[in-house]
């Protein structure tokens, strides 16, 4: 079985978001792949609903309260459950902040910060998806 992560902002552009995530989950067999997610709203729940509606058997967790505190070992089981993390984060406009989690790990930043990308760059293998 293969487990794939779908992660990223909570601020999701909802026609661009899951566009991405059904091209991500084409790439999938159902009958192989797990798709992993934290459950959060946006990018998380989309792909969450997405995937079963697919077909795909889900692991959802939840962080145990609200806070980084909470959502930091949440997204450290969802990297290190998964085979590959794909972190879809927003194109960046005007003045938002530039992804420093990316830029930590001298990747590509150009985009708002999402604790998606944190949680792809602590996977063995990341991909990240821009929308517009």
């Amino acid at each position: 079985m293969k487990y794939i992560g779908i992660v990223g902002s909570s601020k999701a552009r909802y026609i661009t978001v899951v566009e991405s995530i059904h091209a991500i989950l084409d790439r999938y067999d159902p009958a192989t792949t797990t798709l992993v997610s934290g459950g959060a709203v946006g990018v998380d729940s989309h792909a969450v609903r997405i995937g079963r509606n697919r077909g795909f058997k889900v692991i959802e967790y939840l962080p145990k309260g609200i806070g980084w505190q909470y959502y930091m070992p949440r997204n450290r089981l969802i990297a290190d459950k998964c085979d590959k993390v794909y972190s879809i984060a927003l194109e960046l406009i005007g003045n938002g902040t530039k992804c420093y989690h990316c830029a930590r790990a001298g990747h590509n930043n150009n985009h708002f910060k999402t604790a998606g990308c944190w949680t792809a760059n602590r996977c063995k293998e990341r991909e990240l998806v821009v929308c517009k």
